[in-house]
Formats: C-alpha cells, structure tokens, sequence
C-alpha cells in the first residue's frame, strides 16, 4: 500500500470516526407531565411509560433520535415553553400562542375527548350552583359552558386528576370535568369500587401532538416518518 493510499485511508477513517461521534452527541431532550393513561411516571424507575410513549418511542427509534424525557408539572411545562430551554414537548393542544415558539406535527398523537363525572346517584346532570373540579391549566370546561348548566356553576381548579377524583369521592365536589379517557383510568386504577356517571361531551374533540421547539429538528423528517408509523402501526393511534 503506497503512502499516499495508507493517508487517504486513515483520512477516511478520521472523517467516519468525527461523522459517528458528531451523530452520537446528538440527543434531544423533552418535556412531558404525567397524564396516565397516555403518559404515566414510573418513579421507581425515573421513566415514563403509556401509550403516548409506546408511539413516541417507535418515532425516535426510527429516526435514530436519542430523546431524553423530563417530568415536568403541567403548569411548569407551560412556561417552558416560551423559555425554550427544552427540544420538544407533548401532548399539546395547537393553540397560536404556543406555534410562536413552537413547530408541531402534522399528525396528532392523540384525540382528547371531554367526560362530565358525577356520582351514581346524581339523578339529572344539573349543574346549576354546583361545584365542579377541574385541572388547574387545562380548560376543557371553558369551551362547554352552554351545556347543563354550567355557567351557573362554580369551578373549583385543583392540581391533578387524582386529587379530582379524591374530592368527588368525599363529596367535596359535585362533578369532576377533565378527559374521560384519563378520567376512567384515574377511576378504574385507583377507586374501582366507586361508582360513578360519565357523560361524554360527543361535539368537543382536541387533538393534542408532538411540538418541536423552532429550529431543533427538521419537522418535516418528523411528519413523514409519523405518517408512515400510522400506516405501519396504525393500533398505537387508536385510543
């Protein structure tokens, strides 16, 4: 091997060698809260798990991303985003106030749906002059104010959903509004032996995504690769 032949070679290596490192160093992070069922904190573990993973966690290996995810509160997430101290985040609603800072995907990660619950022996959803827990942040209730009542009721916001459901079921709340996905698992996993009413808000969906921050990702590569997971693996969207 000419000299000339073993310095192209060992330049070639070089440049692969600088190509893998420059590849490896990339790692995004990412900012969630815990929502079971769509994403659930394993503090035993210091991970998430849930259906929303399950999805985000075939994305990122497809695309050979290394993603780091953070638990954040709901209301400390929020204010990151204007900070843009993370890459990403999910699940989010697409609101204008939040496409300023953010690029999100064209498809969503999951719908959410609104569920009224109220105990079982409440005879007429009537919510005139009742109190009504909701999540602290997230204003589903706002955007169905016309229905049963309910600008006639007061609004109790509270933290999380466990503690909703703790308050309903000591009868410190009349109703709890908060997604009924979320709710029914709050219900079947932690108070299976209460029993209770869940109206559907039929009319009323959000859809929620993944959200980059603007410039960290090419968010075309990112809708491509989540429209062909849907094609592929079309169950983790069904929720």
């Amino acid at each position: 091997m000419s000299k000339t032949t073993k310095l192209l070679s060992l330049f070639l290596l070089f440049s692969l060698l600088i190509s893998s490192s420059a590849k490896a160093a990339k790692k995004l992070t990412c900012a969630t809260t815990h929502y079971p069922p769509y994403t659930v904190f394993d503090e035993s573990k210091n991970e998430f798990i849930g259906s929303d993973m399950a999805l985000l966690q075939v994305l990122f290996k497809s695309l050979d991303l290394d993603v780091e995810v953070v638990n954040l509160p709901w209301a400390r997430l929020k204010q990151e985003i204007e900070e843009s101290r993370y890459d990403c985040y999910f699940s989010l609603g697409k609101f204008p106030n939040r496409e300023v800072y953010l690029d999100y995907t064209s498809t969503p990660i999951h719908i959410t749906k609104i569920g009224v619950f109220t105990p079982k022996n409440s005879k007429r959803l009537d919510l005139t002059k009742k109190v009504v827990g909701v999540h602290r942040g997230i204003n589903f209730h706002l955007d169905i104010t016309n229905l049963h009542q309910l600008e006639n009721a007061t609004f109790k916001k509270l933290p999380s959903n466990d503690v909703l459901f703790k308050m309903l079921i000591h009868e410190r709340l009349d109703a709890v509004i908060t997604s009924k996905v979320v709710g029914e698992y709050v219900l079947k996993s932690s108070y299976p032996n209460f029993m209770a009413n869940v109206t559907s808000i039929s009319h009323y969906q959000l859809p929620t995504y993944l959200a980059f921050k603007k410039g960290a990702t090419d968010i075309n590569v990112i809708n491509k690769a989540l429209l062909k997971i849907k094609k592929t693996h079309p169950e983790l969207f069904q929720k």
